[in-house]
């Protein structure tokens, strides 16, 4: 293709030349010649070309907000009111009081009669008149009435002097004195009521929450001017002058 190109323009400037006037090629190439050319060097064809280069590449980026805190005192029920119960325990006390020891026990005993031997005349034939049989002094038998003493005896008999009897002995119940607990006061119940207790305490409150927003970054281009060769340049004929 070079040597086309040089070949191309070698016939243009023989074409081109070729109009000249022929008086003066045949004074420097001599009689016989028409025309006459010179090797001359052709330069190179530049030309200046703009493009866009990328300097830094777009990027994406996350910007973090952070949250806005704002500490504050906030009134609060520490602890909140309630019913109990408040029990009172019984009072007890101490009370002396008779109390048995032993029971009553009875006890008997049999005593015999107490007897006495005594001495008793007795009648034994209250006397009286009776008939006796007598001789008289003639020898003849009289009836006789005659008194007759009572007729006494003595006889022992065993009198009583106590009868007999049974003792009844009684031992009499023994009593004593011991301390009792007695009830003085019973147990009661009483419901109380507990009002709340207040307080504050120091809360954290968003006052702004935290947020992230994505930021794009565009890419950095710049504008880049080269030279860039159009045609390279080489050798070509010029008529003489």
């Amino acid at each position: 293709m070079r040597k086309f190109a040089v070949s191309a323009s070698v016939a243009t400037s023989l074409v081109v030349l070729a109009t000249g006037p022929a008086s003066a090629a045949s004074e420097r190439c001599g009689e016989r010649a028409v025309a006459c050319y010179d090797k001359v060097r052709i330069p190179d064809v530049y030309t200046t070309r703009t493009r866009h280069v990328l300097v830094r590449p777009g990027w994406r980026e996350v910007v973090a907000t952070p949250a806005v805190v704002k500490n504050v005192a906030v009134p609060v029920v520490m602890r909140p009111g309630k019913w109990r119960t408040v029990t009172t325990p019984p009072v007890y006390g101490t009370k002396l009081e008779r109390v048995i020891v032993s029971q009553q026990t009875k006890r008997s005993e049999y005593i015999p009669p107490v007897t006495r031997r005594v001495e008793q005349t007795v009648v034994v034939s209250p006397g009286g008149f009776v008939w006796e049989r007598r001789s008289g002094p003639d020898g003849r038998e009289k009836l006789c009435k005659v008194k007759a003493p009572p007729v006494m005896k003595t006889i022992a008999r065993d009198v009583v002097v106590s009868p007999a009897r049974r003792i009844i002995y009684v031992t009499p119940a023994v009593y004593g004195v011991a301390p009792r607990t007695v009830l003085v006061k019973p147990a009661t119940a009483t419901r109380v009521y507990e009002p709340p207790v207040h307080g504050v305490i120091n809360r954290s409150i968003v006052v702004r929450p935290a947020a992230a927003e994505v930021v794009n970054h565009p890419p950095v281009i710049s504008v880049q001017r080269e030279r860039v060769l159009v045609r390279e340049g080489g050798y070509g004929w010029v008529r003489s002058k």
